[in-house]
């Protein structure tokens, strides 16, 4: 299960929806760029020391920088071509949310998902994923 969890909490380079330059969808774009990049350091450098990937309805998945770095690392090495686009992109308050697709690789379907950040002092403290069922 967690070896497809990169997969539905990511997110990305914005293909369709307009890449933010400030504000609290920055950070998010950081975490896209990071992510389509393969950048596991400068990915887990846009969460708060206490960040949590939660899988929707309420299942914790990672906890804290570290765990999501090395989950991270790890999908990163073994899935060289994931790459995230955004399909739509949302802010209200401190909470950003983001629908996506991940492709994999020539010829692959994309794996839509949708993730809600919550962002704290310009960090993500938390990211709950709602994956296609």
């Amino acid at each position: 299960m967690l070896r497809a969890l990169p997969v539905l909490f990511a997110s990305a380079l914005c293909a369709q929806a307009p890449a933010p330059s400030s504000g609290l969808m920055a950070v998010v774009q950081r975490q896209m760029d990071a992510y389509n990049a393969h950048d596991a350091k400068a990915y887990t450098a846009c969460f708060t020391p206490d960040a949590q990937f939660v899988r929707h309805p309420g299942i914790t998945a990672l906890s804290g920088q570290d765990e999501i770095y090395r989950n991270f690392a790890k999908f990163f090495r073994e899935h060289k071509d994931a790459k995230l686009t955004v399909i739509y992109r949302a802010e209200l308050g401190p909470t950003t949310v983001i629908e996506h697709q991940v492709t994999e690789g020539v010829g692959k379907a994309p794996l839509p998902g949708l993730v809600i950040y919550k962002i704290q002092n310009g960090l993500i403290a938390a990211a709950w994923i709602v994956p296609a069922e």
